[in-house]
C-alpha cells in the first residue's frame, strides 16, 4: 500500500503535468488563431494581425515563468525588441523599474521603435499622446490585443498600470482577461506570484483603452 508521501508526490507530479498541458493547449490555440481569423472576435482593422502577434508573444513570455526579479526583464527594458532603453542599469531588484509598459512594448515589438521608446514606458505618456486620438476606445468595445490601462489604489487620471487584453469573450459579464508584466497574479508555473502574470480585470478597474493604428507599425 503506498505511503502518504508517495501519494503526495504522485499528486504533485499530476499537477505539474496538468500545468504543462494547459500551457501547450493555450499555445496551440494561439497558433490556430494566427491562421484562422475569427471576424467576430477580432474586429480591429489592419492592426488585428499585429494584435494577435502581440498576444502570442505575451503568452510565450508567460510560459517562460518570469518571476520578479529576473534577468529576462532586461529584455523588455533594454533590448531593441522592447523599450530600447539601453542606458538603464540591469534590472536586479524588485521595484527597481516600473516595467509594465516595457513588457507591453516587447509584446508589440513591431511597433516603430520611436513609439515604443517614447510612449510605451508609462501610463502618463500614453495618456498624453493617445487619449485625444482615434487610438482611444471605450471600455465596452475592448478587443484582444488592446492596451488596457487599469487603476490601482492611486486612481490617477491617466491610470496606473499597463496591461494587454488576452480574452474579451467575458466582456458582457463585466470583466476581461489580461497578460501583464510587473504585477501579481498567476505565473506561468500556475502558482500565484509577481512577474509576468495572467489575471482578470473588472470593467470598473479600467481607466483607458488604446488600440494601435496601422501607422504605428513598421511595415
Amino acid at each position: 500500500m503506498p505511503t502518504k508521501a508517495e501519494i503526495q508526490k504522485e499528486l504533485d507530479d499530476l499537477k505539474q503535468t496538468n500545468r504543462r498541458l494547459e500551457r501547450a493547449l493555450n499555445q496551440a490555440q494561439l497558433d490556430i488563431d494566427s491562421l484562422e481569423i475569427d471576424e467576430d472576435k477580432y474586429k480591429a482593422p489592419a492592426t488585428s494581425i499585429h494584435a494577435r502577434e502581440a498576444i502570442k508573444r505575451a503568452q510565450a513570455e508567460w510560459n517562460r515563468n518570469v518571476i520578479d526579479p529576473s534577468e529576462r526583464i532586461n529584455a523588455y527594458i533594454k533590448s531593441t525588441d522592447g523599450l530600447g532603453w539601453s542606458w538603464e542599469k540591469d534590472y536586479i531588484k524588485n521595484g527597481q523599474f516600473a516595467w509594465c509598459g516595457a513588457f507591453a512594448s516587447y509584446c508589440y515589438t513591431k511597433v516603430n521603435s520611436n513609439t515604443r521608446k517614447k510612449i510605451f514606458p508609462s501610463c502618463y505618456r500614453m495618456y498624453k499622446n493617445w487619449s485625444k486620438t482615434s487610438r482611444r476606445v471605450s471600455a465596452d468595445q475592448i478587443q484582444v490585443g488592446d492596451i488596457v490601462i487599469v487603476y490601482t489604489s492611486k486612481r490617477s487620471v491617466q491610470g496606473d498600470h499597463i496591461t494587454l487584453c488576452s480574452d474579451a469573450s467575458t466582456l458582457k459579464d463585466g470583466y476581461i482577461s489580461t497578460i501583464e508584466g510587473n504585477a501579481r497574479g498567476e505565473l506561468g508555473s500556475g502558482e500565484y506570484g509577481e512577474g509576468v502574470i495572467k489575471r482578470e480585470r473588472q470593467l470598473d478597474q479600467i481607466a483607458h483603452v488604446y488600440r494601435l493604428l496601422g501607422s504605428d507599425f513598421d511595415e
